[in-house]
């Protein structure tokens, strides 16, 4: 439910009962009004002898007052009526706005009529109202026609004749109650339609701090909100403002120490990857033939740790480099049969020593495609480092590069143990070790098929693991995406 909605409801739900107080009030005043007017007529013809011309012409239905008019009184033949007063069996018609049921006429200061009654309360016209059991009662009565309501008083004259008593009433105006239906349409309407008109500028204000709000997020807070205004509107962009600047000085402050953290890395992992290499170099030189089985197992094994402890390091800095949503790929053009023999030589020491036969095989001629040089070498040593480290004594790993018709496929497949098909769909998830790898390795961390899948992401390559048909063991492909239309 949108803001106008809103507020055209709860405008409506306000002008309801606020239009039908005002009705009722209203009403309640044209009661009042109509009470006095009659009040004061009935007074007018009481001064004017009305208990006179009743004794002496007692009305055969509800007849008009004149109002206390003298100059009418003094003109009344006695031989006859004037000629423009009603019949003595009823009322003449009156055709004028505002006549009563019978068309009374109006005098003095209001047009009521008049039904007179003995001291028993008997009527003089067959069709008069019954009294109230308290006659002497002169408070004003309402009454209801199917045109509205009007208002009654009994007033008592006095004495044993037919005019004992009179009850004179102002019946309800032609169409009263449709004329304020009217009003109160018109009023309800003219609100509701004030609320619409009027909250075209507060959405239209509000939409574009909407706007101005996410285009700060999007800019990290950098693009301030437009303060327009200074009402609750503009207040809440200001408010906005100051909170934007406060998270925009955290994220600046965040981003200088995850790029201080991230250099310091980098520069760690170069400085100690360089002794850490030429430490390899010695450890590969200490086995030799005539070296003892035990002396030699423990070079093996030494050999093994250095060149577990130059994966971390190179996980890690390639963690830094993926971890950074600044950090793109640079793309230059890469030798991919050159970078197959580094992988393989780099790794053939540990794969001797661990018992493993490890092999590669490239095209001719050489393969150049652009790519970033560290992440795609990184990938890769991932994949033959997971291939030979969870193999067994006497098992191969073989290295295959090839054409494909989207550019190149790069494949490594071992004959080790294998994964499940529950783990397989794991493979690439950071922590994630399966049960062999878990047995065989227990101080690994899970993260090398994690970050080689996250690079080849980030490469625009594809990475997919799969079982070895019939026979034990992994095969990882490194794919070229097919080219967009």
């Amino acid at each position: 439910m949108t803001l106008r909605v809103r507020l055209f409801l709860t405008s409506l739900a306000i002008a309801l009962p606020l239009s039908v107080a005002w009705f009722f009030f209203d009403s309640h005043l044209r009661l009042t009004t109509k009470e006095e007017e009659l009040r004061r007529s009935v007074e007018l013809d009481i001064s004017a002898g009305l208990q006179e011309r009743c004794e002496a012409d007692p009305p055969r239905a509800g007849r008009p007052g004149r109002g206390g008019d003298p100059s009418r009184a003094r003109k009344r033949d006695p031989a006859g009526p004037p000629p423009d007063a009603p019949p003595r069996n009823g009322l003449a018609p009156d055709r004028r706005p505002g006549g009563g049921p019978r068309g009374p006429a109006r005098g003095g200061s209001g047009a009521y009529e008049y039904f007179a009654y003995d001291a028993s309360g008997r009527p003089s016209a067959a069709d008069a109202p019954t009294l109230p059991p308290d006659r002497n009662d002169t408070e004003a009565m309402t009454y209801w026609t199917t045109r509205g309501r009007g208002v009654a008083i009994v007033v008592p004259l006095g004495g044993e004749g037919p005019c004992a008593f009179v009850l004179a009433r102002i019946p309800p105006r032609q169409d009263e109650f449709r004329d304020q239906a009217q009003a109160l349409a018109l009023v309800v309407v003219s609100v509701l339609a004030a609320a619409w008109v009027a909250a075209g500028p507060l959405i239209g204000r509000l939409r574009r701090l909407a706007v101005g709000v996410r285009r700060a997020a999007a800019s990290h807070y950098a693009d301030a909100v437009a303060e327009e205004g200074h009402d609750e509107i503009g207040a809440l962009a200001r408010a906005f403002n100051e909170a934007g600047r406060s998270v925009r000085a955290h994220l600046i402050e965040v981003q200088n120490r995850e790029e201080s953290l991230r250099n310091f890395v980098a520069s760690t992992t170069h400085d100690v990857a360089i002794p850490l290499t030429v430490l390899q170099g010695h450890l590969a030189e200490l086995d030799h033939e005539e070296s003892t089985p035990e002396h030699r197992e423990h070079v093996r094994a030494a050999v093994r740790e250095a060149h577990y402890m130059a994966s971390l390091l190179r996980n890690l800095a390639t963690a830094t480099t993926l971890d950074s949503a600044d950090a793109q790929a640079v793309l230059t053009p890469v030798d991919l049969s050159a970078l197959v023999d580094r992988v393989v030589a780099r790794h053939r020491p540990v794969a001797r020593m661990s018992g493993v036969e490890l092999n590669s095989a490239v095209p001719d001629p050489v393969l150049v495609v652009p790519s970033d040089h560290t992440l795609l070498e990184q990938t890769l040593s991932n994949l033959v480092d997971n291939a030979i480290r969870y193999n067994r004594p006497g098992g191969h790993v073989a290295v295959l590069l090839d054409r494909s018709s989207d550019g190149f496929v790069l494949s490594v497949t071992d004959d080790g143990p294998g994964v499940t098909d529950e783990e397989l769909e794991q493979m690439t998830s950071r922590r994630f070790r399966g049960s062999e790898a878990r047995t065989r390795r227990p101080d690994g961390h899970g993260l090398g098929l994690a970050i080689a899948a996250e690079a080849v992401e980030r490469l625009g390559l594809s990475l997919t693991f799969r079982r070895r048909d019939g026979e034990p063991g992994l095969r990882s492909e490194i794919r070229q995406r097919p080219a967009r239309c």
